[in-house]
């Protein structure tokens, strides 16, 4: 079905083209009925069936746009599943992003010693507290204007 779907508007466009042909020219009534003609039906059933093969192509030719139309719905749909899902990753990495670049905005709000007050080592890149003693390496919080 997937592929079908996914070739609607060539296989439709051919598929009316085919019938339109068939119908202009009497192609597909004047091939079947012979076979009807010859068979022992008659009354209401043989105009029936009569009416019925004359408009076999002009039915095909609505099926084809029904294709031609669900296929495009279809992929539609497909389209904007699989941007869904997209768009859902790319959230998830931007949330990730986010809280990294959060904790650093928050580290960036205070001034640090650049030993350690306490036991006088000297501050790593990034560290909030002293990492031999533990002691706050913060000096003040930093006005936000």
């Amino acid at each position: 079905m997937n592929k079908l779907m996914k070739c609607s508007l060539p296989v439709g466009i051919a598929g009316i083209v085919i019938n339109l042909i068939f119908f202009i020219t009497n192609l597909f009534y004047e091939l079947v009925v012979p076979f009807l003609e010859d068979s022992s039906i008659d009354g209401p059933l043989f105009h029936f069936l009569d009416a019925l093969i004359f408009y076999t192509p002009c039915i095909f030719i609505v099926l084809f746009i029904a294709l031609i139309v669900f296929g495009h719905i279809y992929k539609k749909k497909a389209y904007v599943k699989s941007e869904g899902k997209k768009t859902k990753v790319m959230i998830e990495k931007n949330a990730e992003v986010q809280k990294i670049l959060d904790k650093k905005a928050e580290f960036l709000k205070y001034d640090y010693f650049s030993n350690c007050p306490n036991c006088g080592s000297p501050r790593n890149e990034n560290e909030q507290n002293c990492s031999f003693c533990g002691a706050s390496l913060i000096i003040r919080k930093i006005d936000e204007e």
